[in-house]
């Protein structure tokens, strides 16, 4: 086929950081930092989150074709690029893949933030199971993700509880780059599906794209995926940004209807949004972890609210909340299947019923 070769041959450029003067202005603080990228790796996603749990904001970049930077935060604004030692600078042979798309999540329960990265067709989707102390595992074939994504050219990706079980589950976007692979005779097409697979509640997924309705069996070329409770009942859908075509909304249907929570977080002291607050929510033996997200996927932004699943819990026994200052606020008994306002020091400030479901043709 002749197409446009890439990314490697054509100009990199650096990554950039700005600091926020709080007078309207930015300073550009990106070499200064340790965040410059100087190599001109080709960067496509950027996600801020504490990986190691000590209270510092850690940078995560996904390069297209090579390795990945880790930059682990030390609180002063300085960083250090620590990928390759925590294992998530190429995957566990060694290969440097078509990084794109990065969810965000704690699919095991076990307090820490884990990532899968969307990947070229001849690749597949690779899970880094975060271990603590910033040391991460391959998980991509032992999850069960990594057979069902090879093939795809994937792009936006989210961890989401689509059916409030309380277990987060892993949603794929695809669409190549090549039109003409269509003419190719290969398995691989220009337009492809998307992908979802459920949390089995043990460290692995099943793939139930072709079970959960003709909706994502439409192939088209996808590109960024953002996730929310768009119609504010509980339930989480799916916005899809197409190459080709319109955009598309996906909510999801029937099933189990479990409870669930919502908070809207406000920060004071804290940054307005409250980016990176974090959720400890606990309903009887059911534990789970959100933090307030800017970034992720790709070229896209999810609800910045978080929204737990409780599968048949009818209560939230606890939520304890730990703002971006580093502050902690913690809230007990509160009733499921209801919006909750958060202001930072100041406890619940509003709590709101879900609206009625809208039908839609």
């Amino acid at each position: 086929l002749d197409v446009q070769c890439g990314p490697r041959g054509l100009k990199g450029y650096p990554d950039n950081l700005y600091h926020n003067n709080e007078d309207g202005t930015f300073t550009d603080v990106s070499k200064r930092s340790g965040v410059d990228d100087p190599e001109r790796r080709y960067g496509l996603t950027a996600i801020w989150s504490d990986f190691d749990n000590d209270g510092k904001l850690d940078l995560f970049v996904t390069n297209d074709g090579q390795a990945n930077f880790l930059y682990r935060g030390d609180g002063s604004g300085k960083f250090e690029d620590v990928a390759l030692t925590a294992g998530v600078a190429a995957n566990e042979d060694g290969f440097e893949q078509a990084n794109m798309g990065v969810a965000l999540g704690d699919y095991l329960h076990s307090g820490r933030m884990s990532l899968v990265l969307s990947h070229f067709d001849i690749e597949y989707a690779a899970v880094y199971r975060n271990d603590g102390a910033i040391n991460f595992t391959d998980m991509s074939i032992a999850s069960g993700i990594a057979r069902g994504t090879q093939g795809y050219v994937g792009w936006g990706d989210a961890f989401v509880d689509f059916d409030n079980d309380g277990w987060q589950d892993f949603f794929l976007v695809n669409g190549h780059v090549y039109p003409q692979v269509d003419s190719a005779h290969r398995a691989t097409k220009y337009m492809e599906p998307k992908l979802l697979f459920i949390n089995q509640r043990d460290g692995t997924f099943r793939n139930v794209s072709k079970l959960a309705g003709d909706a994502l069996q439409i192939a088209q070329v996808s590109r960024g995926l953002a996730i929310g409770d768009l119609f504010n009942d509980g339930r989480m859908e799916a916005v899809i940004e197409n190459l080709v075509g319109q955009p598309m909304i996906l909510r999801p249907e029937g099933g189990p209807q479990n409870h669930w929570v919502s908070f809207q977080l406000e920060g004071v002291k804290s940054n307005r949004l409250a980016l990176n607050a974090r959720v400890r929510a606990t309903s009887g033996d059911l534990v789970q972890l959100g933090e307030v997200l800017s970034g992720g996927s790709y070229l896209s932004q999810h609800d910045l609210r978080i929204h737990f699943g409780l599968g048949s819990h009818g209560r939230l026994d606890q939520a304890e909340i730990l703002w971006p200052d580093g502050k902690k606020e913690t809230l007990t008994n509160l009733a499921a299947d209801r919006f909750y306002v958060v202001r930072e020091g100041q406890g619940v400030v509003s709590s709101t019923m879900p609206e009625h479901r809208v039908k839609l043709p």
